[in-house]
């Protein structure tokens, strides 16, 4: 599979996003997000996604300028306002401002409504123990998944991250994970490339489980991660999106879809020393992570901390350049012509 510079795609990206009518300084952003999970070896998140949002652009059905208002700010939580557009720049504020709020009142909690898709959601998690705070995120998405026996999708798979700060330089830990089996946005990717997915991801308009990942695709039922566990918790992460921030939920939630916006996130920063003292509390992760290091393992099996293997695809992507199939560069090529966009990806592969 070819590789690209991950400078050359981010600078590919925020061509096609501009040409979309994004601003300069958003198209940087969302370019800079995609590339991002890409390079952490979450492709269903990156370039990929470009595809989609063209598509809900072209359609009316997301606003590629908004106006981003921050509303109802007290003591110890906030309301972020999209706009109707997508959710990078909206969620990047709302964790910004939930860091600032528990720099004086221990947490921060801040909601964003009117949004739509905001990437992968680790990306804001991560602000937080930038400024030695836990941050955690999660977002509702469109009706993707639903329990055992039912044949429609009920609820999304609805994303939830945790990032927690460890002594510098030590990368922190962080949780990044959809309440289905799998990302719907690997099942994207897989039927962009012509693949067939595993067992257990999805399931066809019949309820029948299926590896075809168009099929899966047509769909749009994923497999609860945990069976009804992962249901019943997505259908609870929907409450804290969707309904609490006042955002669309259940049947009528559309992360790419809606010109007053989709969906809703739910962000939040936490002090460490709002229950102990946070030298104690960095001493007590670290103590936890020697645990999990030195415990037993079978040959030559090791312990993952939570993070690690993004962080270690990032290290040899950054080095090695980002594995792009050419399936998915024509289509992305395809995107940029028709945009009018000169730039192509397949005269720039490694």
């Amino acid at each position: 599979m070819p590789t690209f510079a991950a400078t050359r795609l981010g600078q590919f990206a925020e061509g096609v996003l501009t040409a979309m009518g994004l601003i300069d300084d958003e198209a940087r952003l969302v370019a800079g997000c995609l590339v991002e999970a890409n390079l952490r070896g979450v492709d269903s998140h990156g370039l990929l996604r470009l595809l989609q949002y063209a598509d809900a652009v072209e359609r009316r059905e997301v606003n590629p300028r908004p106006v981003v208002r921050v509303e109802r700010v007290q003591p110890s939580a906030a309301l972020v306002d999209a706009g109707g557009g997508y959710g990078f720049r909206p969620a990047q504020i709302a964790m910004d401002l939930a860091v600032e709020l528990a720099t004086t009142s221990g947490a921060g909690l801040v909601g964003v409504r009117n949004s739509h898709h905001f990437g992968m959601t680790a990306i804001y998690a991560e602000r937080a123990p930038a400024a030695g705070q836990i941050g955690i995120v999660t977002t509702n998405t469109g009706p993707v998944m639903a329990p055992a026996g039912v044949t429609a999708p009920l609820v999304g798979n609805n994303p939830l991250a945790i990032a927690v700060p460890r002594r510098p330089p030590a990368p922190p830990l962080v949780l990044d994970m959809a309440l289905s089996g799998t990302a719907f946005g690997r099942i994207r990717l897989a039927a962009a490339e012509g693949r067939p997915i595993p067992p257990g991801w999805a399931h066809d308009r019949q309820g029948r489980p299926t590896v075809d990942s168009t099929e899966a695709l047509a769909a749009s039922l994923l497999a609860p991660m945990g069976g009804h566990k992962g249901y019943v918790l997505s259908v609870m992460l929907e409450i804290l999106t969707g309904v609490l921030t006042g955002s669309r939920f259940g049947l009528d939630a559309h992360a790419h879809s809606h010109l007053e916006g989709g969906v809703g996130h739910l962000l939040i920063a936490v002090r460490p020393d709002l229950f102990v003292a946070r030298e104690r509390f960095l001493e007590s992760v670290e103590e936890l992570v020697a645990q999990l290091r030195a415990a037993p393992t079978a040959q030559e099996a090791q312990v993952l901390l939570p993070g690690e293997v993004e962080q270690r695809t990032r290290e040899q992507r950054t080095a090695a350049g980002v594995p792009v199939s050419d399936e998915l560069a024509e289509r992305l090529d395809g995107l940029a012509a028709r945009l009018g966009f000169a730039g192509r990806l397949l005269a720039q592969r490694n």
